[in-house]
């Protein structure tokens, strides 16, 4: 590609959701579910886990298993995605908290440790008990 042509290549700067950027109807949705599906995948290599034994341990069909492998999260729900990593041992947590400022609709967020954080007595989440604060056993 000789210099001239590579500077009349245009693109378009996208929005950080692809599937926004797809004009999705759900796109913040989907975002999250792509998410998770990603951290479904990490966590079944972390664990060694092949299609097969990844689908006894969701309890889902092999073929359904393998597609979430390579990344497609359609036909389950987040909340289903959120299931299957309590089975592959890690801790959810949902947060449901007031919109910012004079917002509408809220938005969801989802938030995951980076791959191979540890989780630190410090970071342990706390409980609440009869209105106070306490640590989490």
């Amino acid at each position: 590609m000789t210099k001239r042509a590579h500077d009349e290549v245009g693109f378009t700067v996208g929005s950080g959701n692809v599937f926004r950027d797809l004009g999705l109807e759900s796109p913040d949705e989907e975002m999250s579910k792509a998410r998770l599906a990603r951290q479904i995948y990490d966590r079944s290599v972390a664990l060694g886990l092949n299609g097969t034994q990844l689908a006894a341990r969701l309890l889902i069909p092999q073929p359904k298993a393998s597609r979430l492998l390579r990344g497609f999260a359609d036909g389950f729900s987040t909340e289903k995605l959120l299931v299957f990593l309590t089975r592959l041992g890690q801790d959810v947590r949902i947060v449901v908290s007031a919109a910012r400022g004079r917002a509408e609709l809220g938005k969801m967020t989802l938030t995951m440790p980076a791959p191979g954080a540890r989780r630190t007595a410090r970071s342990r989440p706390r409980a609440v008990a009869g209105g106070r604060r306490t640590r989490a056993p």
